[in-house]
């Protein structure tokens, strides 16, 4: 009897050893926090502004002022954006630029077609960009105008509205 006791008592002691463990490792299993992932933070982009406007003629001038648009954005793309992709172009490899025959609706038709032009402070007058509108990188303050020009005049005439 003695013997059976122990035996018992020996298996009772086992088996509490033994939930226990389980409990132990399930409980763990449960209540263990998983190593957070870092989540790398967006560096942010700086950012310019700049004006344009689009001049269809002497009367309608359509100003877009203090426009922010990333640094590294170049005249093409600011286009492209205060248009909302109302813009026709032509892409010439060779030049890497494209040749704008529309924009906001109107499309060039000879002896008419859009020029664009650079805002020279220093001058108080605006200047032919000497590049196409994808090679001219914007700088904060720069002011551009699109006007759509009679191409057939000499001097060829100049925007008429001031930043």
């Amino acid at each position: 009897m003695v013997k059976t006791k122990a035996v018992k008592s020996f298996l009772g002691l086992g088996l509490v050893g033994l939930l226990a463990g389980l409990l132990l490792v399930l409980g763990c299993a449960r209540t263990a926090v998983p190593t957070p992932i870092p989540i790398p933070t967006p560096t942010p982009i700086p950012t310019i502004k700049v004006t344009m406007l689009v001049q269809v003629n002497e009367k309608d001038l359509r100003w877009y002022r203090d426009v922010a648009v990333p640094k590294g954005t170049n005249a093409y793309e600011l286009t492209e954006r205060i248009t909302e992709g109302n813009l026709k172009a032509q892409w010439y490899p060779a030049f890497r630029s494209h040749f704008v025959q529309g924009i906001l609706g109107v499309e060039g038709k000879a002896p008419f077609f859009w020029l664009i032009f650079l805002w020279d402070e220093s001058e108080q007058k605006w200047e032919p960009l000497p590049v196409g509108s994808d090679l001219f990188s914007l700088h904060d303050g720069h002011a551009l105008a699109w006007a759509y020009t009679d191409t057939s005049q000499k001097p060829k005439p100049l925007p008429v509205g001031k930043p």
